[in-house]
């Protein structure tokens, strides 16, 4: 990514989610985002069937590991343009939240999704003179039309596609699944809520890129979330009876 340094503290939402390669060593396969203490949102293309994840949250001197138990691929998502390009991971053990570990907002009631035009992406993707970023970066992005995006992209977005870039770059191999967010007030607080997800680009990552629109996919959110969490089996309450002749 073509970004600034993310400041501590203020992405806690960001999920790294790795493998180990033939060499045991953790390999950076894409970002992700908390959104429920069993559940990181990311991309469909960074699942791949038999591949063994884990999850990394928190800031480096405090992080926990988590492993991947089950992975969900939006079944419509399609290669040849990644459309419906997003994925779902359930991890364990559950995420206890604190100070640099808690979910991004997720708003479901379409009615709610704000109209914006800028956005905000973080990621641990290849920059300009490292294969991957040792350290979280930002950058802000702006929105651009279905024209503007396939003049300069050569691709026709979706409508549950958005289209966005920066004149001095972009996102880049390494951030998908990295979330796009924006401040919004609710419940009377102002609120980061994450309104897409980073799918594909360029390869020189000085162009535009592509992202899914998240409001789209909301009732796929839910009902992965409300599925397959991990209930905790009731608790019994045994009573004593007194003793009796």
């Amino acid at each position: 990514m073509h970004g600034q340094i993310a400041e501590n503290g203020t992405n806690p939402w960001m999920a790294y989610i790795f493998k180990y390669n033939d060499k045991e060593v953790a390999e950076l396969v894409c970002g992700g985002t908390l959104i429920h203490k069993q559940f990181v949102l990311s991309a469909a293309h960074c699942i791949e069937r038999d591949q063994i994840l884990a999850v990394r949250l928190g800031e480096r001197s405090s992080s926990r590991y988590f492993a991947v138990t089950k992975a969900f691929r939006n079944k419509y998502f399609t290669t040849n343009n990644y459309s419906n390009d997003i994925g779902i991971l359930r991890i364990r053990p559950q995420v206890k939240f604190n100070a640099v570990i808690r979910p991004i907002c997720i708003i479901t009631d379409l009615i709610k999704v704000p109209n914006v035009k800028t956005y905000k992406a973080a990621g641990w993707g290849r920059t300009e003179n490292e294969k991957f970023s040792k350290v979280l970066k930002t950058i802000e992005l702006n929105e651009l039309n279905a024209s503007e995006c396939y003049n300069m992209l050569w691709v026709n977005v979706t409508e549950s596609q958005i289209c966005a870039g920066h004149p001095d770059g972009d996102t880049c191999a390494g951030d998908s699944g990295g979330p796009l967010i924006h401040p919004v007030y609710m419940h009377g607080s102002l609120r980061y809520v994450q309104l897409g997800i980073i799918s594909f680009g360029s390869s020189l990552c000085s162009s535009p890129g592509v992202y899914t629109r998240i409001s789209s996919f909301i009732d796929w959110i839910l009902m992965v979330v409300d599925n397959y969490t991990v209930r905790s089996p009731p608790k019994i309450q045994y009573r004593v009876w007194p003793s009796g002749k």
